[in-house]
C-alpha cells in the first residue's frame, strides 16, 4: 500500500516569507535551507532519495526509476519503482496524489494544468503500466472562494472545462471540482483534504503571500 504526505509550513529551517518547512529551491530561499528542509523530509518518508520536478505547468508526465537525475522537468511522474519517493511542489495548485497496487503518481495541476490535461494524462499513463484500481488524493490548494481570475480568463477557462465555473460576476475558479470531475469520470476513486491554502496560514500561498515557500505532497510506493 502507498504511503502519502502532504506537508505543511511547520518543522523546517527556513525563515522569514519561508519559514519554515520550505521545500521550493527555486523561490529565493538560502538553498542550504532548503537542503535542510528536504533531508527532513527524506527521513520522514525513510527513503534513500526524493525524485522532485522542475514543474513548468505544462502537461508531461514521465516515468521514472531509481536511475533518473531530480529534478525532473514535468508536471506529473509515475513510478513502478518500490522505495522512490515522489515529490510535487505547491503553493496554491492542486497536489494530486494517485496510487494503485503496481503504480503510484504525483501530480502539478493549477489553472494550465487543469485546461491541459495533465490530470487525465497521467491516468492513462498509469493504466499504461498496468494500474488497477486506482485512488486519488487532492491536498491542501486555493479554494474557489479565494482563486478569482479576471473575466475574460474565466470565460475562457469555463468554456473548455465547465466545472472550473462559479459564477460571471465572481469569476473565480474551482480547480478541486474540476480535477476530482475530471479524475471520477476516469474511473479513479478520489478524496479530499479540503484545506485552503489562502485562508489557512499553516501552509505556502503565493496568490496570499507572494513572495512564499512551497509544501510537498509525496506519495511512495
Amino acid at each position: 500500500m502507498a504511503q502519502l504526505i502532504f506537508t505543511a509550513r511547520a518543522g523546517g529551517s527556513s525563515t522569514v516569507d519561508y519559514s519554515s518547512l520550505n521545500l521550493g529551491d527555486h523561490v529565493g530561499d538560502d538553498r542550504d535551507l532548503v537542503a535542510q528542509n528536504r533531508e527532513a523530509l527524506r527521513k520522514l518518508v525513510s527513503e534513500e532519495r526524493l525524485v522532485f520536478m522542475n514543474q513548468v505547468h505544462g502537461d508531461t508526465v514521465i516515468e521514472v526509476d531509481e536511475s533518473v537525475n531530480s529534478p525532473v522537468t514535468a508536471d506529473a511522474i509515475i513510478t513502478r519503482t518500490p522505495g522512490l519517493p515522489l515529490v510535487v511542489l505547491v503553493a496554491d495548485c492542486l497536489p494530486i496524489l494517485i496510487s494503485s497496487p503496481s503504480v503510484v503518481g504525483a501530480v502539478h495541476a493549477g489553472r494550465k494544468g487543469v485546461l491541459n490535461g495533465i490530470i487525465s494524462k497521467t491516468v492513462s499513463a498509469m493504466r499504461a503500466l498496468g494500474a488497477k484500481d486506482l485512488e486519488a488524493k487532492i491536498g491542501p490548494a486555493i479554494c474557489k472562494a479565494c482563486y478569482e481570475v479576471d473575466l475574460e480568463m474565466y470565460k475562457a477557462a469555463i468554456e473548455q472545462k465547465p466545472e472550473l465555473s462559479t459564477t460571471l460576476s465572481s469569476h473565480r475558479l474551482d480547480l478541486t471540482r474540476a480535477a476530482k470531475f475530471e479524475l471520477e469520470s476516469a474511473g479513479v476513486k478520489v478524496s479530499t483534504l479540503d484545506i485552503c491554502t489562502a485562508h489557512n496560514a499553516n501552509y505556502f500561498s503565493y496568490r496570499r503571500d507572494g513572495q512564499t515557500g512551497r509544501s510537498a505532497g509525496v506519495i511512495v510506493l
